[in-house]
């Protein structure tokens, strides 16, 4: 049997110098992912449980919104609600003056709600812990990234604003920023355990 002088060409082109092994192509390299994606589990469903959609590679299903790392039946708040509780939000600081308003996010940050999130059964989810985010993420989502996010709308026509409506999981650009999402939660399935009391420790 003669060497076929093709097959030769060939496996010079895919050799790989000694104790090196082929670099693999990237797992995120699809064109247009969101920073979310990359959170996705490798061994993600192919298909939605909640709409039997495909989703292979998604952090959420892009028919229904179910979460994939979340449980079933969490899915992304969708934009109507989230607008709501836009002004919401701003209708709950006027009448509170804001101070009232204050006092009561910093006691729902760390169940990862804002008062109008709270009265919506919404949450603030964060992506690489798969749990709703606590109070210095808030915080941060809150006060920083969204002041940030207002300076730059004010230059652009507010634009940035509405990001949400494109993003594949409905983030906004401040949830980029925390590493973020935005769920809804009516039965409170991920609020966070209370710490056990004095009284319910060992003696």
């Amino acid at each position: 049997m003669t060497e076929n002088p093709h097959d030769s060409a060939e496996q010079k082109k895919t050799e790989h110098p000694p104790g090196t092994s082929p670099r693999p192509a990237p797992r995120w390299s699809q064109p247009g992912a969101s920073s979310a994606r990359a959170y996705a589990p490798a061994t993600v469903a192919v298909v939605c449980p909640s709409c039997g959609g495909p989703v292979e590679g998604e952090l959420t299903c892009q028919f229904c919104g179910q979460v994939m790392v979340l449980p079933h039946g969490i899915h992304l708040s969708t934009v109507g609600l989230r607008f709501g509780g836009f002004l919401l939000e701003n209708l709950l600081m006027i009448c509170t003056l804001y101070i009232g308003w204050l006092i009561w996010a910093f006691c729902v940050f760390p169940r990862g709600q804002t008062p109008a999130k709270q009265l919506l059964h919404m949450r603030v989810i964060y992506i690489p812990e798969a749990r709703a985010a606590r109070w210095w993420r808030m915080f941060f989502r809150e006060f920083i990234a969204k002041s940030i996010i207002g300076l730059l709308a004010s230059f652009t026509l507010l634009i940035p604003y509405f990001w949400l409506l494109w993003d594949r999981n409905r983030q906004e650009l401040w949830d980029k920023m925390a590493t973020t999402l935005v769920v809804t939660d009516p039965d409170d399935r991920l609020r966070p355990p209370r710490p056990p009391s004095a009284a319910s420790l060992p003696q």
